[in-house]
This record gives C-alpha cells, structure tokens and sequence, in this order.
C-alpha cells in the first residue's frame, strides 16, 4: 500500500493501525457512549487508568499495537504526542477566536450603532446568546476531538511503558 502522491512517507503498516486506533477513539463515540457508560460514574475517581484500561476500545487499541515492534510503536507514540499537541493547539486557538471576535463585535457593534441590532430583530442579549451557543457547540466538538487526541497519546504511552516493563521483567528473569 503506497502513500497517496503528496504525502510524507511513513510505514503503511503503522499507518494502518493508526487510522484504524482513530476510527476506535472517533470523537462521535465520546459523546454518544461516553454518558451511558459504567466509567463515567467513576470520573471522579483518582484512579482513571483502571478504568481506562478495562474499556473496549482500550483493550482493542493494545490489541492492535501488538502487532508492531518496538521501532514502530515508538514511532507511533510520537506520531499520537505530536498529534495531540497540535490538537489541542487548534481547539484552544478556535475557542478563544470565537469566544472574543464575536462578543467583541456585538458589543462593539452596538456603541456604535446601538440601533443595529434592533433593526435585525435581534437584542443584544440575544445575540450574544446565540453567538455563545453556536460557540460551545463548536467547541464541544473541537474539546471532544483534543480529549481523543491526547487519549490515543496515552494508550501508546502506555503501551510503551507495558514493553519497557516486559523486558526489564525479562532481563532479571534471565539473570
């Protein structure tokens, strides 16, 4: 399988499972199955990864890194930390422009045409709460995609820290 023209080159294999590890941590499973989960009673707990690593897509998502050697599941960790840095990065970015620009439109709109409004049938109040609606729902969205993100970061985290201990394991038992 060959990188489409364009693209960097990177091991088809590991990309495979990449895509395959996003299609498992998909934002629109977070927030359709997130609420009805057993888990989501726990969030309060100051223990996350127990649970974390009981969870389906936990499970399959080390199942799926189980078929690559160390090269490339170090290769992936990067690929997933660097991922959800940018992640992050654009939803902070975004959140913060459409909080700002359009409070501050609205409101400076209206000093200096306090009629505007009005004239658009909208109130201030008005339109201010539907800018911060359409805001947070775009957010929520943006949110759930870093949550994912940095979701998929840790399993390979983890994953790395599973091997490291297989072969320190290893290493005293052939000692």
């Amino acid at each position: 399988m060959s990188e489409p023209k364009g693209y960097i080159a990177n091991d088809p294999v590991v990309m495979g499972v990449w895509k395959r590890l996003t299609q498992l941590f998909a934002v629109w499973r977070l927030l359709v199955f997130a609420s009805f989960t057993k888990r989501m009673l726990y969030q309060v707990s100051n223990d996350q990864m127990s649970m974390l690593v009981r969870s389906r897509h936990w499970k399959l998502g080390l199942g799926l890194l189980g078929g690559l050697d160390e090269a490339q599941v170090i290769f992936l960790a990067e690929w997933a930390r660097l991922n959800a840095e940018r992640t992050e990065r654009i939803f902070r970015t975004v959140a913060l422009m459409m909080v700002t620009i359009p409070v501050a439109a609205v409101f400076g709109i209206s000093e200096i045409d306090p009629d505007f409004w009005t004239r658009l049938g909208f109130e201030r109040f008005d339109t201010v709460v539907i800018m911060l609606a359409i805001w947070m729902l775009i957010s929520g969205l943006m949110m759930g995609a870093a949550w994912r993100a940095r979701d998929l970061a840790d399993l390979l985290a983890l994953e790395q820290a599973r091997r490291a201990l297989k072969r320190a394991q290893s290493d005293t038992d052939q000692a």
